[in-house]
């Protein structure tokens, strides 16, 4: 399957996997939710589940997330997404295991928990390259 022509091509770089996990998770997985002592904030809450997980993970390590319990189930952004690009070219992101940001983008694509098309077809890219 071809990539939709009216959306903005994926880039199949490690900055390019990262921005891709970040826009899914903001996308999808990002919500508002009640919180009993702060109102109303919007949190990511991977359910301490294999793949939602793993994105947290990467997000976190890379400089777009922080956690915002002791077990690690919800982290909330610490930019927005227009500066999602700057947090790609850091430092933390740039340092971060290509394997562990391959595994996450196909883990996302795999496992039913939500993906956007551009995780899904690089996804596709990776699985194909072996």
């Amino acid at each position: 399957m071809d990539y939709p022509p009216w959306l903005p091509q994926p880039v199949n770089t490690h900055q390019g996997r990262l921005l891709a996990i970040a826009r899914c998770v903001h996308q999808l997985h990002y919500r508002e939710v009640h919180h009993l002592e702060k109102g109303r904030v919007r949190t990511f809450d991977n359910l301490c589940v294999g793949p939602l997980q793993l994105a947290a993970e990467v997000l976190h390590r890379s400089g777009f997330t922080e956690y915002s319990d002791e077990i690690q189930r919800f982290s909330s952004f610490v930019c927005d997404p227009a500066d999602f690009e700057t947090v790609a070219k850091a430092k933390a992101a740039r340092d971060l295991d290509r394997e562990l940001v391959r595994t996450a983008v196909i883990r996302l694509s795999e496992e039913g928990f939500g993906a956007t098309e551009e995780i899904d077809w690089l996804a596709r890219q990776l699985r194909a390259e072996g």
